[in-house]
């Protein structure tokens, strides 16, 4: 292993027999120990050199200048400040780590918890903030290499601190998946392999999640969930203030959502049910060769293999949860976001349309139209991309006969990977 295979430490230790020994030992572990007598010498070099730097080892009693006494108190209260202010003025974190000699109540009140973000967990099992040089040492070497492994994911949760908290709460693959979306966006050396098609679905699961919340405190009645299956489409209606005509109910102040965040949620439903749910590419589903090279087929035919892309309906995620976070805090009330519920009665057009939604057992589109010769016609379609188009599959209509204004989903209760399409609104082109 030659030294630039090296992870770089910043090492802040005085003792002349811990400077000789301990970095034969760090190398084995895969570290390059650099080391400064004091604080002064060790913020120049993390100035001076701060994207050289993965990791930072403090020893609890060292100098704060060249000429100062030991003091554990001064010396760590003023280079966590530093490294604090340093990081946020880079708008990276180098996570960092306290190394001493003994188990000592002083060392244990001087550091902070900004720690947390990367090394909680050591806390948890070891009930203490700070590695000792008798026992800790190779764990501190494995920890420190696992997390400058890991060093993209701790900036992306430092860089979008707020969403992240929310995210945490979600599925743990769909906050997997926008998490190295993020990543992906800030770090592109780190995911030179990355492909938008396997992400379409994550986003449209991730909104999922975000009406989930909003029905926890009732702002969404509770039948739009039944059977632990979110009517996205119905969902979508309702806090836009239009008609959620398939499940009866409107929204008595006409929509919550302010136009730029029903416009993001509008993209993340049409793209993900064009890119998804005909052709479901994600990391737990296997396809046939055949299954891949059409989805491939028909993500190249529609324009939505780009990262930008991709990207883009991201970012606008993380606004549709920071709104969201803040709608519910305003209006946590479940009995006052119930009165909002306005129960809209059966229109005759509904109840013509109960032949369309009995084809729910049929997967694709079942609509009825007529004919040429004025006949009325069951005809079995496929869904195509956006703008939504159907295609028949009886020779009676041709392709360019019908467009498709309005398409409902209804989740298959036997595979809720797959989805039937329901067509409500459709005409014959004239």
């Amino acid at each position: 292993m030659t030294d630039n295979d090296l992870i770089q430490v910043l090492w802040v230790e005085d003792d002349p027999d811990v400077l000789e020994s301990y970095p034969d030992e760090a190398c084995g572990e895969g570290l390059e120990l650099v080391s400064y007598l004091c604080w002064d010498d060790a913020k120049t070099a993390l100035e001076c050199e701060f994207n050289r730097w993965s990791a930072i080892i403090l020893d609890a009693k060292c100098k704060y200048h060249r000429d100062s006494k030991d003091s554990a108190i001064v010396f760590l209260r003023e280079a966590l400040k530093d490294i604090s202010t340093i990081c946020k003025e880079k708008n990276r974190v180098i996570p960092w780590y306290i190394l001493t000699g003994g188990d000592e109540i002083e060392v244990s009140d001087c550091i902070n918890d900004d720690r947390l973000k990367w090394d909680a967990d050591w806390t948890v099992e070891k009930h203490k903030n700070f590695y000792s040089k008798v026992d800790d040492r190779e764990e501190l070497y494995r920890r420190i290499r696992v997390h400058a492994q890991k060093s993209c994911r701790i900036q992306i949760q430092e860089l979008y601190r707020d969403v992240y908290d929310q995210l945490s709460d979600f599925n743990g693959d769909v906050c997997e998946d926008i998490l190295t979306i993020l990543e992906a966006i800030h770090f592109p050396n780190s995911h030179r392999d990355f492909n938008p098609k396997y992400f379409y679905n994550p986003l449209r699961q991730a909104l999922e999640h975000v009406f989930r919340s909003m029905g926890e405190v009732n702002v969404i009645p509770d039948s739009f969930f039944s059977n632990d299956i979110v009517n996205l489409n119905q969902c979508f209606m309702f806090i836009i203030g239009k008609e959620a005509e398939k499940l009866g109910y409107k929204h008595k102040e006409g929509g919550i959502t302010p136009r730029h965040i029903s416009d993001m949620m509008s993209l993340i439903i049409n793209l993900g049910n064009a890119n998804s749910h005909s052709f479901i590419q994600s990391h737990s589903t296997k396809l046939s060769d055949e299954e891949i090279q059409k989805f491939d087929n028909h993500i190249k035919a529609s324009g939505c293999n780009s990262k930008l892309l991709i990207f883009s309906i991201a970012l606008q995620f993380c606004e549709i949860l920071q709104w969201t976070n803040r709608y519910i805090k305003k209006h946590p009330d479940k009995e006052e976001n119930r009165k909002n519920w306005v129960k809209i009665e059966k229109t005759e057009r509904e109840n013509d349309q109960k032949e369309l939604e009995n084809g729910k057992d049929y997967e694709g589109i079942i609509i009825k139209v007529k004919n040429d010769k004025g006949i009325f016609l069951n005809v079995k379609c496929e869904l195509y991309p956006y703008p939504l188009q159907i295609k028949p599959r009886q020779n009676d209509l041709k392709e360019e006969d019908i467009v498709i204004f309005k398409a409902v989903q209804e989740p298959n209760k036997n595979n809720p990977s797959k989805f039937y399409w329901i067509a409500s609104e459709v005409r014959l082109k004239k």
